[in-house]
């Protein structure tokens, strides 16, 4: 195979991975991941246009994209160690360990890469979520200002707004419940919290992700029994400051806060998580 022949079956590899990953087809993107990895490593060496991290890395999205973010994780690492020149690896890195719930690595991790690369949006935004669990919300919003100030399309600069609003909003969604829905979750409280705790996100396996929107914790309608009921508690969880980050405004704060509550609302009426998807609640 000449040089020109490989780049180009290389870039033909590379391209159809992406397009399978986004389609959702994870297992025909790694395939044809793993088939650039192996020409490369045939050759024995980067071609002028593709690396054989490039590959790897390309290998770590379509898991991220999958929703492994372990396996995400190892080869964003493996990058970042066998390429340390790679800004780019070493945020994915301490992106996934974020997911994860490794904050103390992630942390270590992205301050090193906003010292490195000052203009590096995603790891001021990460720095932006680690200082909001530790409270520090005046550093976290200048941490968001900073990541909107370069990538305004992608990263916005959320309104704080206090948690006494939040409650207003909420009542005042359930109040606009149909009544038949209202009567069905007289006995399941709807309860507000600001973040997901540590014990909460490693009562999982993989531990739950910290960004999530809100919870339905409990059996759903169409399974419980009265003696159910009873043994297992029902209640839906909303985790505020994860949804206001979400939301450049007041307007977009009020229509997430809506979105989720009728997510969980569905969970606990035993729709699934493509049943939600179809109706524009995922």
């Amino acid at each position: 195979m000449t040089p020109d022949d490989l780049d180009e079956r290389l870039e033909q590899l590379y391209q159809g991975a992406q397009s399978a990953s986004s389609e959702g087809l994870a297992e025909e993107a790694l395939k044809r991941s793993h088939e650039g990895m192996e020409l490369l490593e045939a050759n024995g060496e980067d071609t002028d246009h593709h690396s054989y991290s490039d590959f790897v890395m390309l290998t770590a999205d379509i898991h991220w994209s999958a929703g492994d973010y372990e396996e995400a994780y190892k080869h964003y690492h493996r990058v970042m160690v066998n390429d340390p020149e790679r800004n780019d690896a070493r945020v994915a890195t301490g992106v996934a360990l974020y997911h994860l719930c490794r904050f103390t690595a992630a942390q270590a991790l992205l301050e090193m890469c906003s010292l490195d690369d000052p203009d590096e949006p995603e790891a001021w935004y990460y720095l932006g979520l680690l200082a909001l669990r530790q409270d520090r919300t005046e550093v976290a919003m200048q941490h968001f200002s900073v990541a909107n100030e370069l990538m305004e399309d992608r990263f916005l600069l959320p309104e704080e707004i206090e948690e006494k609003d939040i409650v207003e909003i909420v009542e005042r969604h359930l109040n606009e419940l149909p009544d038949a829905i209202a009567a069905a979750l007289d006995n399941v409280p709807i309860i507000l919290e600001k973040r997901p705790s540590e014990e909460l996100l490693f009562s999982s396996d993989p531990p739950m992700d910290p960004t999530v929107l809100g919870i339905f914790d409990g059996l759903p309608l169409t399974e419980e029994s009265t003696l159910d009921a009873v043994l297992s508690p029902t209640r839906i969880v909303l985790f505020y400051e994860n949804i206001w980050v979400l939301a450049k405004d007041r307007v977009t704060l009020e229509e997430e806060l809506w979105i989720t509550l009728k997510h969980e609302i569905g969970h606990y009426f035993g729709l699934s998580e493509d049943d939600l998807a179809k109706r524009g609640l995922d």
